[in-house]
């Protein structure tokens, strides 16, 4: 993976492709760091001018975009369409406003209604929000101040109504330059990373960092006693998906390019299985333990602040030992319980 410092540039063939650019533009999120953009410049003059991910909406991230853009050449009305790797707040934030000016088109994965639910979620569903967290153990303080800080987030999000619904291994038709929409959801339900066969280049989105290991967001049911997606398994199956591609270069959202993605994806392997052994322990020495017990164990120093990625990764990690017949989950007084089973053996 490269060291190199993330800037504006336009890549050269001898990197990837002469028609790839990047513009980081600040998140405002304390060790998130910049979100990268990429542009698909056109093969010829009149073709479209392609951003991949918008950054998020704030007067800082929108100045970050147009000195990048003027940097190269480009103002943002030259945008003739948005492709979403997802739709995260940093990732869509300015979707609109760009299209104000240009006109651009939006395009995102039909999973993206899902995502917009859960950043911007109709007032009827916190009581259904405060019934799960409660399930998971947590505190009615906590569980507000979770709520709220969503709340936030969302005054920063302006969802805008797509153009078009991108579907699994659909092509996104580009001038010398086509691109396959690859649905990884895992991190969130309409995650997605494009390929590019003719230069074996993946956009990756949050699917595949270089210095972070994704949150895999757990996803509350629409109804009580519905039906939990399992994210951290949906993101494992998503990883063995993008295995097999032959991809030279792997442009993330957040950090410098990655040269390798199959290490990439191994060393994430090894971070879970050390995390699954972690909380068999935790639980082997505990009893049985609700999923806000476990991550007071295992995050003594993030699960106040933290609760939200404290809790997926505590529920996501438990359903793998689940899965493998490690745990048993059960209900207790409107309450879960995991109830150590066994260890796993490291690989």
């Amino acid at each position: 993976m490269s060291k190199e410092e993330v800037g504006v540039t336009r890549f050269s063939k001898k990197e990837s492709s002469s028609r790839i650019g990047r513009i980081p533009t600040p998140t405002g999120y304390a060790g998130l760091g910049d979100i990268n953009s990429y542009l698909i410049f056109p093969e010829q003059a009149g073709d479209e001018l392609i951003l991949i991910d918008t950054g998020i909406c704030s007067d800082d991230a929108w100045q970050a975009l147009n000195d990048g853009l003027a940097e190269l050449d480009l103002r943002v009305e030259d945008i003739d369409r948005i492709l979403l790797t997802h739709g995260h707040t940093d990732h869509y934030g300015q979707a609109q406003r760009i299209h104000e000016l240009s006109n651009c088109q939006l395009w995102a994965h039909e999973n993206l209604w899902l995502t917009n639910e859960r950043m911007r979620p109709p007032p009827e569903r916190k009581e259904l929000e405060l019934y799960y967290y409660a399930l998971w153990g947590v505190d009615r303080a906590l569980a507000d101040k979770a709520i709220s800080r969503r709340a936030k987030i969302a005054d920063r999000y302006h969802a805008m109504e797509p153009d078009h619904l991108l579907k699994d291994n659909e092509i996104v038709a580009i001038p010398g330059f086509d691109l396959k929409t690859i649905h990884t959801p895992g991190h969130c339900p309409d995650e997605v990373v494009y390929w590019q066969e003719d230069t074996q280049v993946f956009f990756s989105g949050d699917h595949l960092l270089p210095n972070i290991t994704p949150v895999c967001l757990t996803q509350m049911p629409r109804e009580k006693g519905g039906v939990r997606p399992r994210a951290l398994s949906e993101y494992q199956a998503s990883l063995a998906k993008v295995s097999p591609y032959p991809a030279l270069v792997t442009y993330p959202s957040h950090g410098a390019p990655i040269t390798d993605h199959l290490a990439l994806i191994e060393s994430y392997g090894l971070s879970t299985d050390r995390r699954l052994l972690k909380i068999s322990r935790i639980l082997e020495a505990g009893g049985p333990m609700t999923p806000m017990a476990v991550g007071k164990e295992l995050f003594p120093k993030a699960w106040e602040e933290q609760i939200v990625p404290v809790m997926s990764e505590i529920i996501g990690h438990c359903d793998l030992l689940e899965d493998a017949g490690h745990l048993v989950e059960r209900e207790n007084k409107g309450v879960i319980e995991y109830h150590y089973r066994s260890t796993p053996a490291p690989r």
